[in-house]
């Protein structure tokens, strides 16, 4: 993409209900009696999914936890791959899963036998019985999160749905000689500064459609589609070759009236119907009908042979390793490669996590028009 068109379009979309903030208070009380963290993130949109603030209080309080990268088989497998590579390579545990199907802990069975291990050796060390480890599972909503309590606990303990805000409360299970568990409300960021993370959001069904301007996200995830081939059973094959070199330049909201046109979808016969377009893209992205697809790639790993080909200069400070929240502009901009030619190095993070989204804004645009 043309530098020129690099720069993003800023949002000011901004919500945190009482709800959201009461599960704050909670779960940051609830950490006191947790051994683990299931930190649990949409597997198509890994990087948007975060919530820096819940991960800068789990920092704070050195709680150990553990990436989950849910709805896997809704996701790019080899791009799942390269968002655990690099999760390893920033020393962070992390596992992809699918929490709707199979049984039991899966892959995360060897990180939480090692959590118990290490609760039995404390409690010993106190004179205090044996119990069974805590597990936290917290997240954005719609993520996955009670899905995966259940499949942990073998059985419906908690309340799931294919929408944000089902659970409103926290909720312990316990699961006899294995685990006890505890479930918490999605809490979303309280604010969205850019169209390209809310986009995202929506596409995965994180935001609740009826707050956001649906033309606009259903016109940009189409246009995301279109620039990563991903439109088989969506588009038609004429409308497909015609936008197959101009999706990433051409203006969002005229793919979608495009779109639109091809399926009849008009407004008094006349206007193309732009919502009900979204609506329906919105709806095959969510559902895994345009077949796996990642929005957000992983950010690039250090090239190894470059490190060891650079002669260390004594003068500088070595550099500091990369806080995982750092993969939210990383992955925003590498996104953007199938678009653009060159690269661009992600900004340094920030201590305000607005400049954060408002520097991840300035680097993901693909295109679309300034929105108030």
């Amino acid at each position: 993409m043309e530098e020129e068109n690099s720069s993003a379009p800023t949002l000011g979309y901004s919500w945190f209900p009482g709800h959201m903030r009461k599960a704050m208070r909670q779960l940051d009380e609830h950490l006191d009696l947790a051994d683990i963290v299931l930190l649990v993130m949409d597997a198509r949109i890994p990087a948007s999914s975060r919530q820096p603030e819940l991960e800068e209080m789990l920092k704070k309080r050195q709680k150990e936890t553990i990436i989950v990268l849910n709805k896997s088989d809704l996701a790019d497998e080899a791009e799942t791959k390269r968002w655990l590579a690099w999760f390893k390579a920033q020393n962070t545990a992390a596992v992809a899963m699918r929490s709707v199907n199979g049984k039991g802990a899966g892959p995360l069975e060897s990180a939480i036998a090692q959590v118990r291990r290490k609760v039995q050796e404390k409690r010993r060390a106190k004179g205090l019985r044996p119990r069974d480890p805590r597990l936290i599972v917290a997240g954005i909503p719609n993520v996955g999160k009670s899905s995966l309590l259940n499949r942990l606990a073998g059985s419906v303990r908690a309340k799931t749905g294919a929408r944000p805000g089902v659970t409103r409360g926290n909720q312990w299970v316990g699961v006899p000689g294995c685990w006890q568990i505890l479930d918490s409300p999605g809490i979303l960021y309280p604010r969205i500064d850019n169209e390209n993370i809310l986009t995202a959001l929506a596409a995965a069904s994180c935001v609740k459609h009826d707050a956001i301007p649906l033309e606009l996200v259903g016109a940009k995830l189409l246009q995301k589609l279109l620039i990563l081939g991903k439109t088989d059973g969506l588009l038609d094959e004429s409308l497909k070759k015609a936008r197959k070199e101009t999706a990433a330049s051409a203006p969002a909201e005229e793919l979608l009236a495009e779109f639109c046109r091809s399926k009849g979808f008009y407004l008094n016969g006349q206007e193309p119907d732009l919502i009900r377009g979204s609506r329906f893209v919105l709806k095959a992205f969510a559902q895994g009908e345009i077949g796996r697809v990642t929005l957000e790639k992983a950010p690039a790993l250090p090239d190894p042979a470059a490190s060891e080909a650079k002669t260390p200069d004594a003068s500088e400070a070595p550099p500091a390793a990369a806080a995982p929240a750092d993969s939210r502009t990383a992955a925003a901009a590498g996104s953007q490669t199938s678009a653009s030619a060159s690269s661009k190095t992600a900004p340094p993070p920030t201590a305000k996590r607005r400049t954060t989204l408002a520097s991840l804004a300035s680097r993901s645009s693909d295109g679309g028009r300034r929105r108030r």
